[in-house]
């Protein structure tokens, strides 16, 4: 992001001071070591200090250029300006000048301060000798251009800047903007007034391109990649490939009754092998009219694609493909549903800040599937703060896991420390006389005393019996609890996360788990959704909760309308699961599509901050790993499943982490 991080410390700009001072000199290295390592609070103050100290040094206007990145780095954009500020004004004619617009650029972006952003970039672009800040502020400029500019910015931005470059970017994006609002006469217009300059822009092509599908109606072709299994004959696999085209063809007959940019598809069919996927894929990168690419619907065909997609710069999303890393391959590889990863983690974000677990239990089976899911769940439980009481693994099918739930009952309770008041020891009048003005009675203490027992602060007291024994100031002494019979509830733990392999397991997990009487809530993954496993161990599994990819609200008026639309379409079949995913995933392009965006390299632009969007099977966002953040959370009771909320991981503004957002269902 940077286009500076280190400076030649031998160049000093005209201004500072020939005269070298060996404190200098050291602090000077000391702040350089700090920001390399990565410790910008103290490479700022390492930097500000010197400039206090030592206003005229020959380390002057270095200490001001990093420490403005060391402050940027740090987040306090506020005061990296000021600092960057100051550079400027004292040292006009400072060779870092150029540098340290770029980085408060970069400050006003984080502050939300596009305009003031864009026209510091745009005094980088035409005034800086350095090619690569030249290239990082124009590329700055255009992510700006197209994400957080409005129109009336964007023809400010282009009465300012006399390049004819930056001038050729602001017009094609103002055109995009202008598309997307129904204004086809000025956007061919804009367009023109582009496709006009030399051809060695690098604008100009785009803008040729996009004149030429609005002029032609904007025909569009949309590569399919299916396992329809054409050329095998009677093949058990067939339908599942005809459910996702026959939503995908709906979507499609759906767009282009409005939009004004048609979509044809292009359907290849990968007959279930990767390296088939991989030859149609290919074949479709190399057709300049094919925008983009939905499919394939497997995971492994979707790895043998989206490298081969990606380096084409064509947009493909798989919107089934689950595994972790197929979306890590590019920015153009998009997957519409969420990754094993981002499943554990969605349940370890809901356990703590909806649950507001602080210790947890995982127990999940050996498989790769459940190991990632497993440790994506720890690791984001750790990262929020929460103790991890256990983790046991076993074998995928197990029917005995009683070991694995006495294991991690044994470790939960011999972590509970009773406080008690022994009344065999000798006690003090006024702490008895502390116990009565608390509300126990006079008797029942003088039967304690008389047999020599002790008594639990929370017998004593109730619930808070801890804190109201501490306030009294009585003897509390703590005591290990004795584990000798499953009568004696776990209830020091507050989440369980059981990502089973198959539902054929609900009994097994379930009826063990009520067996070893722990009391916190389960929490599992897509495989707890089977109705009929759960209704035959309702005794066991009544108030489970799990996450789930889909979920099919069949009384809403869009799933209504698309089901009748789907039966007209299709000589009367009703719509499928599948048939939902390849629907969504197609809207999710076509969405974009009619937002403007006809180029490969805007539709993986604008494809990327989808958020939100609100598909029949389940909402899409994407997060910053091109992977959808959303699962519905359902909950099995009183022998029915249903949907109680919503959770979305969804980026944090600050790009440090990401976000639970959760949606509660009335």
């Amino acid at each position: 992001m940077f286009a500076f991080l280190g400076l030649a410390w031998s160049v000093l700009s005209a201004q500072d001071s020939i005269t070298f001072r060996p404190e200098v000199e050291q602090l000077f290295v000391a702040g350089m070591n700090q920001f390399q390592s990565e410790q910008f609070d103290s490479a700022a103050e390492s930097f500000q200090r010197l400039i206090r100290d030592f206003p005229r040094s020959h380390r002057a206007t270095g200490s001001y250029i990093i420490g403005g990145k060391s402050l940027y780095r740090a987040r306090l954009y506020r005061e990296s300006i000021r600092l960057l500020k100051d550079l400027i004004d004292i040292y006009p004619h400072s060779t870092y000048s150029d540098d340290a617009k770029y980085t408060l650029a970069l400050d006003y972006y984080q502050l939300g301060r596009y305009e003031d952003a864009a026209q510091h970039l745009i005094e980088v672009y035409e005034i800086s000798s350095d090619g690569r800040l030249r290239r990082n502020a124009e590329r700055m400029l255009d992510n700006l251009a197209t994400q957080n500019l409005s129109e009336q910015l964007l023809r400010s931005l282009l009465m300012e800047t006399s390049s004819i470059e930056l001038g050729a970017m602001f017009n094609l994006r103002l055109a995009e903007k202008i598309f997307r609002s129904g204004d086809t006469q000025t956007t061919i217009d804009t367009l023109r007034s582009v496709s006009k300059l030399s051809p060695t822009i690098r604008y100009v092509g785009d803008a040729i391109f996009m004149l030429e599908r609005i002029q032609k109606g904007g025909v569009l072709k949309v590569g399919v990649l299916l396992p329809l299994m054409l050329s095998s004959v009677g093949s058990s696999g067939r339908e599942v490939g005809i459910e996702f085209l026959e939503g995908m063809q709906l979507a499609v007959a759906e767009h282009n009754e409005e939009a004004l940019t048609k979509v044809n598809l292009e359907v290849r069919d990968t007959e279930r092998e990767q390296s088939v996927a991989a030859k149609q894929a290919t074949e479709l990168c190399a057709d300049d009219k094919i925008v983009a690419i939905v499919g394939p619907i497997s995971s492994q065909e979707s790895f043998a694609c989206a490298g081969i997609a990606n380096a084409r710069g064509v947009p493909l999303i798989t919107p089934t493909g689950t595994s972790n890393g197929i979306a890590a391959l590019g920015p153009y590889v998009f997957q519409a549903n969420p990754d094993y990863e981002m499943r554990g983690r969605a349940m370890a974000q809901y356990a703590v800040k909806v649950l507001l677990a602080h210790r947890v239990a995982v127990l999940a089976p050996q498989d790769a599937v459940g190991k990632l899911m497993a440790d994506a769940f720890i690791d984001e439980a750790k990262l929020l703060g929460c103790e991890l009481v256990d983790v046991q693994w076993y074998q995928s099918g197990a029917s005995d896991v009683r070991s694995q739930f006495a294991a991690t009952r044994k470790k939960a309770l011999e972590s509970l420390e009773i406080p008690i008041i022994d009344f065999a020891a000798r006690m003090k009048q006024s702490e008895v006389n502390k116990i009565v003005r608390a509300g126990v009675r006079q008797r029942f203490i003088d039967s304690l005393m008389e047999r020599s027992l002790k008594a639990s602060v929370f017998d004593l007291f109730g619930a808070r019996g801890d804190s109201i024994a501490t306030f009294l100031g009585l003897p509390v002494q703590i005591e290990k609890l004795k584990i000798d019979s499953l009568a004696i509830a776990v209830t020091n733990i507050d989440a369980y996360f059981i990502p089973i392999s198959s539902s054929e397991e609900i009994a097994t997990v379930s009826t063990q788990y009520r067996l070893y009487n722990f009391r916190a809530p389960l929490l599992g993954t897509g495989d707890w959704n089977d109705l009929n496993e759960l209704d035959q161990n309702r005794q066991y599994a009544d108030g489970i909760l799990f996450s789930t990819d889909y979920f099919l609200d069949t009384r809403s008026q869009a799933y209504t309308l698309f089901s009748a639309k789907y039966e007209r379409s299709n000589k009367g079949r009703k719509p499928t699961v599948n048939s939902t995913f390849g629907y969504d995933a197609m809207k999710v392009l076509l969405q974009t599509i009619a937002k403007g965006n006809v180029r490969r390299s805007t539709l993986g632009t604008a494809l990327a901050a989808v958020n939100g969007f609100e598909g029949l099977h389940s909402r899409i966002s994407f997060t910053r790993n091109r992977v959808n953040g959303n699962l519905a959370i359902l909950q099995f009771k009183n022998r029915v499943i249903r949907k109680v909320g919503e959770i979305e991981v969804a980026d944090s503004l600050s790009n440090e982490k990401e976000k639970v957002e959760f949606k509660e269902i009335k």
